[in-house]
C-alpha cells in the first residue's frame, strides 16, 4: 500500500513539474498583459501541495538513510534535494503570501516577477522532475 501511495505522489509531481513547465513556456504568448496571471492563480494550489510533498517526502528518505551504510554520492544526491526542497518551500511560500496582498506590488516589486517567479517556478521543475522520477521508478524502495 505504502508503495502504491509513493508512486501516486511521485506521478503527481511528475505531473505537476510538467504542466508548471508547460506553463512557463506559454505564459508570455497567452498573458493579455494585466497584472493578474488566472492559469497561475489556479497552478499555485497544486504547486503547493507538491512543494509539501516534495520537503515532507525528502525528508523521510533523508530520516531512514544510514550513513555508515551509504556511499557519499546517494547521501549528497539525498541531503541535495532535500535542502533544494526547503529552499523551494520558503520561495514558494513567501511568493504564495506575498501575491495574497496585492497592494505590495508596485514600482520595483512588479518586476521582480520578471526574475524571481521563472527562476522559482524553473526550481519546482527540476526538483518535481527528479524526486518525481524517483518515486516512480523505485516508489520508495530506494
Amino acid at each position: 500500500m505504502a508503495q502504491i501511495l509513493t508512486r501516486l505522489f511521485g506521478a503527481y509531481l511528475l505531473l505537476t513539474a510538467i504542466a508548471v513547465a508547460l506553463l512557463l513556456m506559454i505564459t508570455p504568448l497567452i498573458h493579455d498583459g494585466s497584472p493578474e496571471y488566472p492559469n497561475w492563480t489556479i497552478m499555485n494550489y497544486f504547486m503547493a501541495l507538491g512543494v509539501i510533498l516534495m520537503v515532507v517526502l525528502t525528508y523521510l528518505y533523508r530520516w531512514r538513510l544510514d550513513p555508515e551504510q551509504t556511499d557519499n554520492y546517494t547521501c549528497a544526491i539525498v541531503n541535495g534535494l532535500f535542502y533544494g526542497s526547503v529552499v523551494l518551500l520558503m520561495l514558494f511560500f513567501w511568493q504564495y503570501f506575498w501575491l495574497l496582498d496585492t497592494s505590495t506590488e508596485t514600482g520595483d516589486a512588479a518586476l521582480s516577477h520578471i526574475i524571481y517567479f521563472p527562476l522559482m517556478d524553473a526550481l519546482y521543475v527540476v526538483l518535481g522532475l527528479i524526486i518525481g522520477e524517483r518515486l516512480l521508478r523505485y516508489g520508495g524502495q530506494q
